[in-house]
């Protein structure tokens, strides 16, 4: 029954593909400072040696990517919840049709991943290519690691699919567990 909710909900997100651009770009905003932030680390912490207190800063720039990364995730929870809302209606047609719970969660959980996905693997891509060319003209003093870089896109990916999970369960929980006569009298 869940293969026909991943169904149903890459069907949806296609037709609402333009809904998702703007989640899709904050992520990727995210993604972008997470991936650049981890490939030159290794030349932050040695700058940051100088100073002496290298660890506390290589820390510090880290949080503060991934709090980025964070914040273009919550807009993808917000376009969720949005959606759902917007969804109301066609829920209810599902419960009272008999569709279960779970395909119906899962359908609704498909466009908040798909999204920070497609977010966090374009600002990954991105970010990988302009360290490469930022490295080899010079203007990444420090330099890069592709290590580091992969490491970031790992990162960047996981902690987004993680992310937009974590935000997103619960509002579709909720949406899909309402009675199907509420859904379809208030439409809200």
């Amino acid at each position: 029954m869940l293969k026909y909710g991943l169904a149903y909900g890459l069907l949806s997100t296609r037709r609402r593909a333009a809904e998702l651009v703007l989640p899709s770009l904050t992520t990727a905003t995210g993604a972008f400072l997470v991936v650049v932030v981890f490939a030159m680390a290794a030349g932050i912490r040695e700058s940051a040696a100088s100073l002496g207190h290298a660890d506390e800063i290589g820390r510090a720039v880290v949080l503060i990517a991934v709090t980025v990364l964070l914040v273009g995730v919550v807009e993808v929870a917000v376009a969720t919840t949005r959606t759902i809302s917007h969804r109301t209606r066609e829920l209810g047609v599902l419960g009272a049709t008999g569709v279960p719970r779970g395909p119906v969660v899962t359908a609704l959980l498909v466009e908040p991943v798909i999204s920070a996905v497609a977010g966090a693997v374009l600002g990954s891509v991105v970010a990988v290519v302009v360290s490469l060319v930022l490295d080899a003209v010079g203007a990444a003093a420090a330099g890069v690691s592709l290590g580091g870089a992969a490491l970031g896109v790992l990162v960047s990916v996981l902690v987004s699919i993680g992310a937009a999970l974590a935000t997103s369960v619960l509002p579709t929980w909720r949406a899909a567990s309402r009675p199907p006569i509420r859904s379809l009298s208030t439409g809200g």
